[in-house]
């Protein structure tokens, strides 16, 4: 078995800027620099022979490459149940078009379909018991947050591992899958 995901890698100057939103939210796990990505699919852990048959499915993927920045800030909430904080994206229907795409062949492995309605972002920190007000502040402070313009030309497909000392997991490319035109 292995745990994957299909994403965008972010360069490093893009994941400086949002490591730079850090702090001033009580109760919040921010996340590794090394961890910043935009996640287009979670596939969970699966069977190595349909991981290999999602990577032939993969490489026939055609999408055009884009332009991207990291505009926004928002969260996730369960009620008042405050979550997760993420930062957004300014060219979401790029991103869209790729995801139904990568969707498609998942589906054709007959895998469960995705429990959650696709939103672009890069998970900013988890939430443990932090207050609207404090979230509130967060995004009041961050609101007019940019990034710099980056240039996607390809997607990953990344495996998931967990630490040996159980502090969460680490992240490995798997492969890589080129985007071919431009986004217009």
């Amino acid at each position: 078995m292995i745990r994957l995901f299909t994403g965008i890698e972010l360069p490093e100057n893009i994941k400086e800027q949002l490591y730079s939103l850090r702090g001033g939210v009580p109760n919040a796990k921010w996340t590794e620099k090394d961890h910043m990505h935009i996640t287009l699919r979670f596939i969970g852990n699966i069977d190595e022979n349909i991981a290999n048959d999602l990577h032939d499915g993969f490489t026939q993927i055609h999408a055009p490459a884009f332009d991207l920045q990291m505009a926004q800030v928002g969260f996730f909430a369960n009620g008042l149940q405050m979550r997760h904080l993420w930062a957004g994206v300014n060219n979401y229907q790029a991103l869209d078009f790729l995801y139904d795409k990568i969707e498609s062949v998942v589906s054709r492995q007959k895998l469960p379909a995705n429990k959650h309605k696709f939103h672009a972002h890069c998970t900013l920190a988890k939430l443990y018991g932090t207050s609207v007000e404090d979230v509130h502040k967060f995004l009041e402070y961050n609101n007019l947050f940019r990034s710099e313009y980056f240039h996607i030309d390809h997607f990953t497909l990344f495996s998931s591992h967990p630490r040996t000392d159980g502090d969460g997991s680490y992240y490995r490319v798997e492969a890589q899958y080129p985007l071919f035109g431009y986004w217009s």
